[in-house]
Parts: C-alpha cells; sequence; structure tokens
C-alpha cells in the first residue's frame, strides 16, 4: 500500500479520530527537530516493562532461559504512576466515506470499499464462539474472494483484479473491517466500485450456495490437516506471530492438535444460515468507506457523484448467484501407462528410468510428516525460440509473474475444465504445480501431501498434454494485463529495475521489462504452440520427488502420469549464445523527476566462476563478509544509507557464471560518495582480505544454517536438482569447506571475482 497516498487520506478515512492527523509512525518535521531530551522522555514514558513482552521460540532450555531472562531484565524498575495507554476509537459515520488520493508515481487505480465494524473485546475472545467465529470470518472472505475471481475471468471484466480481507481498519486496533479490494482498468473506477458494492449486497441479500460452503470448508480442512500432520515439525516463526498477536491483542493460542481437533468436530455443525446471517451483519449500509489510490493521469467521480453511484447499487433488485458446482474427476480417462524400465539405487535415493526416456529422481525423508515436492527440468528455454516472438517470450518469463501474477498457460485452464471450473475441482486439495519457460530451460515446481498426490500427478500430466485454448479468458487477461501495465512507466523504480536487465543483457528485447504493448501484441496461439512444443518431449526431462512417500505408490503414480508423457526421442538442447551478458565496466547514471528525492543504485559484478560447492560456499562467504562491512562502514559510520542488500548467484547456465549484486538507496547529493564508499571496501578486501572476525562470524553462521537445511526437503531437493541436472554434488564435503575459510582464503576468491573487471553501475536519482 502506497505510504504517500494513505497518509494522504487519513483525514477522510478517519475523520473525527486521532488518527486522521498522522501515522501512527509520526512525522519527519518531529524526527528532522526534536530535542534529545524529548526523545528520552519519550522512550521512558512508554518503552517500559509493564508495555513489553518477550517472546521466544526454540530449541532452548527453558530453565536456564528463564533465569538469564530474569538477570537481564529483572531489575529494570517498574515505573511509578505510569502514563495510561490509550486506544483511540474510530467513530462511526452513516453516509459513505469518499476518499480520493493521487500520485504521480502510482501505475494504477486501486479501489478499497471498507464495512467497518466495532472490534471483538480482547475478554471474549477466549471461549469457543470466538473461534467458531473466526473460521466464519475465513470462510466468508475466502467465498466472497472466489466471486470476485470469476468475475474477473469474464472477457469483459470489472476490474483488472480483486480479492476480499477481514481485520483490522487499515492502521486503527479499534475497528475492525471487511474489506474488498479492485484493481481497476483505466477509466473503469466506476465500473469497479459498483461491482463491489453490488456483489457485496448480494451476499447481503442472499447469502452463500450450499456449494460454495462445502468447497470453504474443503479448502479450511486441509489446510488445517497439513498443519496438524506437520505439528511437531513446524518452523519457529509459525509461533512467533501468534504469541505476539496474544501479547498484543489477546488472540487465543490454542495448540495445534487442539485447535484442529475442536474445528473438525464442529465445523459441520456451523450452519450456513448462521453464516449467511453473520456476512450480513458485516455488510450494513452505514460505516462504509471508499478509497481510491489513484494516478495522476486518470480522472476520477467526485465523492459525491461516488456516493449517488453507491445509492443506484443500493436500489437495484438483484438476483441470486448460481454456482455450477463441479463433480467430475480431473481426467475422465487415464492414460496409457509407461514402465519402469530401470532402477537404481544409490543410499538414500532411487532412480527410475521411464520406457519414454524420463528420469525420475526419488529421496523419502521423514524431514515433514505430510510434505511432498516435486521438480522437472529439461534444457531449451527461450534460447532456442525463433527471436522473432518477441512479445510471446516476454509474457513466458519470469518477469510476468511479478507484473501480473498470472501464468498465460492456466488462463484457458486444463483439460476439459476453464480456470474456474478447475479452481472448484481443486477445492480442498493441497496441491500447487507451476510450468516455467525460463531463459535455458522448461522447469516444473510443484508440492502436495500425501492424500493428494495423485492429484498432483494429474496436473503435472495436465500441463504437459492438456493446456487448454480459451480466447473468451484470454481476451479477459488482455484486458486485465494491459490495464495494470499501461501506466507502470510511471514508477520510476520500474524504469531502474528495467535498466539494470537493460544494462546487463546488452539491451536484450526479450528480457527488458514487460509492458501493456507486448500483452496486446502477442498472439494468442502462437504462444500456446511456443509451450507446448518447449513440453512436447518428457524424454529430455529430470523429475525430482523429495518427501514422506511410500515406494510402491509412488512407483505406480509416476508409471501413469510421468511414464505415460509424449516423448520425441531427440536431445534436448539450448543455445548458450542466445542471451550474452555485458563484460567490462559500465555505468549508466540518469535523473528524474521523483516526489521524494533519493538516488536508487544497483551495482553488478559478474564474470565466469566454476559452479562447485567450494565456489558457492566462498561466493555465499563473499555476500555475508559485505553485508557486514557495508552495513558498519555504510550504514553506521557514514550514515549514508539505510542499508545495502546484497545478493550473489551462481549458475551453471548457459555457462559457469556468477554475479554479486548490491542494492541501496541514498540522497542524491551523496550518491556519488556512497558509491566511492562501496568501491573502496571491495578495493580493500582484494588488498587485504576480511578479518578473521568477520570471517568466523561467517563459518558459524553457515554451518549453523547448514545444520538446519539438512532438516529440509526444499534442501535436498536442490542437491539433487544439482545432482542430476548439472551432475555436481553441492552437498559432500560442506562442513570440511566451510572450516577451510580464512581471511587468506576469501582474500584470494575477492580476486578472482572481482579482478574480472566486469562491473555494472546503474542509479536512478532526482533532479
Amino acid at each position: 500500500m502506497n505510504i504517500r497516498l494513505l497518509s494522504a487520506m487519513l483525514s477522510d478515512v478517519y475523520a473525527g479520530s486521532k488518527y486522521a492527523n498522522r501515522m501512527p509512525i509520526g512525522l519527519m518535521e518531529v524526527v528532522d527537530n526534536f530535542q534529545p531530551n524529548v526523545l528520552r522522555d519519550y522512550y521512558h514514558k512508554w518503552y517500559r516493562p509493564d508495555l513489553q513482552a518477550l517472546v521466544i521460540v526454540g530449541d532452548i532450555d527453558v530453565d536456564a532461559t528463564e533465569q538469564k531472562i530474569k538477570e537481564v531484565f529483572a531489575d529494570i524498575p517498574k515505573p511509578v504512576n505510569p502514563a495510561e495507554r490509550v486506544y483511540f476509537p474510530v467513530p462511526d459515520n452513516q453516509e459513505p466515506i469518499v476518499s480520493i488520493a493521487t500520485d504521480k508515481e502510482n501505475p494504477s487505480t486501486t479501489i478499497l470499499v471498507f464495512f467497518k465494524r466495532d472490534v471483538v473485546p480482547a475478554e471474549q475472545k477466549k471461549g469457543m464462539d470466538y473461534l467458531i467465529l473466526d473460521v466464519m470470518n475465513d470462510m466468508i472472505q475466502q467465498m466472497l474472494s472466489n466471486r470476485l475471481e470469476e468475475l474477473k475471468q469474464k472477457e469483459n471484466p470489472p476490474f483488472a483484479d480483486a480479492g476480499v480481507s477481514n481485520g483490522e481498519y487499515l492502521i486503527a486496533k479499534t475497528k475492525d473491517a471487511m474489506q474488498l479490494e479492485a484493481v481497476g482498468k483505466p477509466g473503469g473506477t466506476s465500473v469497479a466500485i459498483e461491482t463491489l458494492i453490488r456483489e457485496a449486497n448480494r451476499v447481503k441479500e442472499f447469502g452463500f450456495t450450499a456449494g460454495e460452503y462445502d468447497r470453504a470448508k474443503a479448502v479450511y480442512m486441509s489446510n488445517l490437516e497439513k498443519i496438524y500432520n506437520e505439528r511437531d515439525k513446524q518452523r519457529n516463526k509459525f509461533y512467533i506471530n501468534q504469541y505476539i498477536d496474544h501479547f498484543l491483542v489477546n488472540e487465543p493460542i490454542p495448540s495445534i492438535a487442539d485447535r484442529y481437533t475442536t474445528i473438525k468436530q464442529v465445523i459441520n455443525y456451523i450452519p450456513l444460515e448462521n453464516l449467511n446471517q453473520l456476512a450480513k451483519s458485516m455488510i450494513t449500509t452505514n460505516n462504509r468507506v471508499v478509497a481510491i489510490m489513484g494516478t495522476d493521469k486518470e480522472m476520477y467521480p467526485m465523492p459525491g457523484d461516488i456516493r449517488t453511484l453507491i445509492k443506484k447499487v443500493d436500489d437495484e433488485k438483484l438476483t441470486a448467484y448460481i454456482d455450477n458446482t463441479i463433480n467430475e474427476p480431473l481426467l475422465q480417462t487415464l492414460p496409457a501407462k509407461g514402465k519402469i524400465v530401470k532402477e537404481e539405487k544409490k543410499q538414500d535415493v532411487v532412480v527410475w528410468t521411464l520406457s519414454n526416456g524420463a528420469k525420475v529422481v526419488v529421496n523419502p525423508t521423514n524431514y515433514k510428516a505430510d510434505e511432498i515436492l516435486i521438480s522437472g527440468y529439461a534444457p531449451g528455454g527461450m534460447s532456442v525460440m525463433d527471436k522473432k516472438h518477441v512479445s510471446e517470450m516476454k509474457l513466458m518469463g519470469r518477469l510476468f509473474a511479478s507484473v501480473v501474477g498470472e501464468s498465460p498457460f492456466a488462463i484457458g485452464g486444463l483439460g476439459k475444465f476453464s480456470a474456474t471450473d478447475l479452481k472448484k475441482v481443486l477445492a480442498g486439495k493441497n496441491v500447487k504445480m507451476n510450468f516455467l519457460i525460463d531463459k535455458y530451460s522448461q522447469e516444473i515446481s510443484g508440492s502436495s501431501n500425501r492424500k493428494d498426490l495423485e492429484t498432483a500427478m494429474q496436473l503435472l500430466y495436465l500441463n504437459f498434454t492438456g493446456i487448454r485454448t480459451d480466447p473468451s479468458a484470454y481476451k479477459s487477461f488482455v484486458s486485465r494485463a494491459t490495464a495494470v501495465l499501461s501506466n507502470i512507466v510511471s514508477n520510476p523504480m520500474v524504469e531502474f529495475s528495467d535498466s539494470i536487465s537493460s544494462a546487463f543483457y546488452l539491451n536484450n528485447p526479450i528480457l527488458r521489462f514487460m509492458n501493456a504493448k507486448d500483452v496486446e501484441t502477442a498472439d494468442y496461439e502462437t504462444m500456446l504452440n511456443l509451450y507446448r512444443a518447449r513440453f512436447s518431449n518428457a524424454g529430455d526431462f529430470v523429475f525430482t520427488i523429495v518427501g514422506n512417500t511410500e515406494e510402491a505408490k509412488l512407483k505406480e503414480l509416476v508409471e501413469q502420469y510421468i511414464g505415460s508423457l509424449p516423448s520425441t526421442g531427440k536431445k534436448a538442447t539450448y543455445d548458450k549464445n542466445a542471451m550474452p551478458k555485458r563484460q567490462g565496466i559500465y555505468s549508466n547514471n540518469f535523473v528524474r523527476e521523483l516526489q521524494v528525492p533519493k538516488a536508487s543504485v544497483a551495482l553488478i559484478y559478474s564474470g565466469k566462476l566454476n559452479y562447485t560447492l567450494s565456489n558457492k560456499i566462498q561466493l555465499s562467504a563473499i555476500e555475508q563478509i559485505l553485508d557486514i562491512v557495508l552495513t558498519n562502514k555504510i550504514r553506521e559510520k557514514l550514515g549514508g544509507t539505510y542499508g545495502v542488500d546484497v545478493i550473489n548467484e551462481l549458475s551453471k547456465m548457459p555457462d559457469d557464471n556468477f554475479n554479486v549484486q548490491l542494492v541501496f538507496d541514498t540522497n542524491p547529493e551523496r550518491r556519488v560518495e556512497m558509491v566511492n564508499a562501496i568501491y573502496a571496501v571491495i578495493d580493500d578486501l582484494q588488498k587485504n582480505g576480511p578479518t578473521n572476525e568477520d570471517v568466523s562470524k561467517v563459518r558459524e553462521f553457515m554451518l549453523k544454517q547448514h545444520a538446519e537445511d539438512l532438516k529440509r526437503n526444499e534442501y535436498a531437493l536442490k542437491v539433487l536438482d544439482n545432482q542430476y541436472r548439472y551432475n555436481v554434488d553441492m552437498k559432500s564435503n560442506y562442513q570440511q569447506y566451510v572450516e577451510q575459510l580464512s581471511a587468506e582464503s576469501l582474500k584470494k576468491f575477492s580476486n578472482a571475482i572481482f579482478g574480472q573487471k566486469n562491473r555494472i553501475e546503474v542509479s536512478l536519482s532526482s533532479k
């Protein structure tokens, strides 16, 4: 959410409340001008023991930790006559509040419709009623979101995207709200608003259907069951946020087992009528707020016109939602099975070669009780496509997901099911299956629980063989995508990101940022044919499956759904010269007018580096060393930036290569100073190496992290992927390589990578 726009709206959306005056974090003029004693007084007034909690989760000695806490914190005095912690109310409103704010750097129009309500008092959150209320709120949110999703799939959708959430009213903890959100199409703000109001009113008048409710319960219980099955192996952060919410707003924290068994017993005894009554009570004609966060490139209706529009929708005669429940299997008939023609066992790993040539690598684990991860890989990708299909290729690249968040190959659905129907078929199934065409490969990533593994395999099969053509759905996609992308260049960070890609890949049009013209000019059939060609030969794929599997059952599923995939018998290849990278020293420092003065800077070092475990460890160590040193020098000593993000990448394709990226924001007047300071740090790393103290910290962290990684399916999957994709061992001798790290070895390594003198500097600065 755009903070500048939200700040501009506070006086409207919180009229009559303390929240109308400023954001909770405060005002910059206060930060810029306060006296030291004011800050000290504020600290002692509010940062005190009776308003604080310490939450610790992990593999600890409870008694020893408790004693340590007492030693460190017990002598902090309890305040005498402490200031009262006041929770400021948010007043009700009878007529709809309408607030409109624009920003020339905001690339799109976001419409928010709130139905405010009072929060549940903290003391009322202790019983069964509140637990059931929480479940019902989740169901209402899910079912209304599904309805908006269906509208989004229409040939001429009323908005580019939409969703529903249920919780705090923006920044206030004293008011909750049901929030309907839409991304508007250019010129379509009124249509989006009336659609959101209309669909909320439809729920208020007619409620939800039994079919919708059954699917929502199935989804809820499937997710809860997975958590229950993993209850002994949840990661620490799963608990941390619950304990924080308990301290701050008294949210209950039953054990996973208690929550699961309780809800499983009661969920089918929550009548649909009760749930519809709750939804009706939430969707009121008072306490409505419409907030528009827009762009200065568009004219919006006046607040009075929006109130008139809302009244018009309120007066409409509505009809009930019609639910087309789907009760059909994903596959009507099973494909002809393939066979495992060769089996190899190596320690805990089994490798099956199938009759169609595909290889399946399986590593059964018990790191999690109910998790199975699936990946697939074959060389090729965009590198072997005809370069005249630039727009189609851009839609198939990774950049697409970051802009629109939707796969063009799932637009029409799979097999006989549209995208909308497919979601209904999969309701309650704990499966994910994503297909990706990357620069030099086509890949698959998926996951499942034990119960739904066959469904995941069927999705894998259909993504190879059953991509469905749906021109109407594609027109809907084009309408929504162009709406999102039409003004995206108004966001200066998009230009900054595009400039980095252009600099690194020599202005290769395929890797430039996608825009509305690309969507409009891309040909749907061409795109699907390019996709189908990449997945027409399963014989050159390596599939990896890791998790809690039963070998006999998995073998049967693999023969049925992977062994039956099409194969051409041809050897897949990729073009290593398709997307060359820039060599040498290059800079592109450009100026744009920005709302908030700043300079955004990216420094990229790249070059050749063998794809080995030793190099991967050293590259990771350099990243961490730089993080330590730059935090100390650039942030703490020079005060030039909040932080420098350091990212490293070691790749096998198109050939063995690396890059190290350093990205940060700073004051425009200090950009050159900060860049030179970073260059000096890297020069010093080459001349003198890191300190022994920093190397020791890095070694300790890496060994600790590796011990954790060894218990994770994600890590096991990566290890096998490297072994069977590239024939590279990225696991053995890990501890030995880390222990060999030294100031001298990292100095030598720094010279090897930074000494190649391939460096790109890109910056965007305000005038």
